[in-house]
């Protein structure tokens, strides 16, 4: 026990010393996620801008503006010329052209024809308008026809808990750091220790290679918790993202420490020098971290990616981390995910303990 901590200690201060490792495992995780936090800590709603040029000289133009639904949309009126230049700035979606003859053809009985200009550059702003229009022009037709209605839509919402961008990209950034923890904050200081003979020196010594690693893993599980509790300080001061589920968090953020720090040992004991050892954390890390769901969700990843996403740990890991910190609908079971983070780690351990080299 007492060589345990002598190590436990003497890691502590090497990592403190290393300021691109404070700054790769604690600070850029942190500054990612109050990044993410600030962009996306907002409304995400979608203001719809719809201008009316009324060229009608009677009184069906006025009316038909009269009854268009304020509280759907932003509606702006002008003339044509001034409108279509608004169109093409970005700042209106469609522009609907009252037509000179529209209380005339009305009147007797003839179609009016209304004019909808839209920005086909714009394909999703301006598809949404396009929708909005007919919808409003059927609405119109039925009105104006006297026919009565005989199917009514009853809008009710079904989303039992209320999440925001940033409830999906706080906990995703928290995985990340663990992931961050094992492939820079572990496998690089090793690979650099080898390299420098610290290991070599120590094989020479009674310490057994379980002592070096009880007290390695103790110290970067420490590392973990620490990492957590700055997310948790920083989304709750900030962006009030909180804990729902404090015990399946805690064993979430253990287990998936021990996951990604033995992954951390592994590609060490691949690696033959300290370059090769961070091309091969590069070569992990970036597809994870991008893969995972973590950052990007992964209902936008191609099909093609889905059976890799299945397969990477950090998936699991994040999809616990949002289940656990703002109760998000889990993409998996929280047994499942539990379970295959504990295969992860029987696995990666294994290979951390096969591949270990004193040098």
């Amino acid at each position: 026990m007492k060589s345990i901590s002598a190590l436990y200690l003497a890691q502590a201060r090497q990592f403190l010393r290393d300021r691109m490792a404070l700054i790769f495992v604690l600070l850029l995780p942190v500054g990612f996620g109050v990044f993410f936090g600030v962009i996306f800590s907002g409304s995400s709603s979608f203001e719809l801008n719809i201008g009316v040029a009324n060229q009608d000289r009677g009184p069906a133009g006025a009316a038909f503006i009269e009854a268009l639904p304020g509280d759907a949309f932003n509606l702006t009126a002008g003339t044509q010329d001034e409108l279509t230049e608004q169109l093409w700035k970005g700042e209106l979606h469609t522009v609907l052209v009252l037509p000179e003859s529209m209380s005339e053809d009305l009147a007797s009985g003839r179609t009016a024809q209304i004019e909808v200009l839209y920005d086909s550059a714009n394909p999703t702003a301006s598809g949404i308008g396009l929708g909005m229009v007919s919808t409003l022009l059927s609405e119109a037709n039925l009105s104006m026809s006297g026919s009565p209605r005989t199917l009514e839509m009853v809008p009710r919402s079904v989303q039992v808990v209320h999440l925001r961008s940033v409830d999906f990209y706080l906990p995703g950034m928290l995985g990340v750091a663990l992931l961050w923890l094992g492939v820079f904050g572990t496998a690089q200081p090793f690979a650099a220790q080898r390299e420098t003979k610290v290991y070599r020196r120590l094989q020479v010594t009674p310490i057994s290679k379980r002592t070096i690693l009880t007290a390695e893993v103790s110290w970067r599980v420490t590392l973990g918790v620490l990492q957590a509790g700055i997310f948790l300080l920083v989304g709750y001061l900030a962006f009030q993202v909180g804990v729902v589920a404090w015990l399946p968090f805690i064993g979430t953020v253990l287990l998936g420490t021990l996951v990604f720090v033995s992954l951390g040992y592994a590609i060490a004991g691949i690696g033959r020098s300290q370059e090769s050892t961070m091309g091969i954390a590069q070569l992990i890390n970036f597809p994870m971290m991008m893969l995972s769901g973590s950052i990007i969700s992964a209902d936008m990843l191609p099909s093609f990616f889905k059976s890799v996403v299945q397969v990477m740990p950090l998936t699991y890991l994040s999809d616990l981390l949002r289940q656990t910190m703002v109760g998000a609908p889990g993409t998996y079971p929280m047994a499942l995910d539990f379970a295959i983070l504990g295969a992860w780690l029987v696995v990666l351990l294994g290979l951390a303990v096969w591949l270990w080299r004193w040098e």
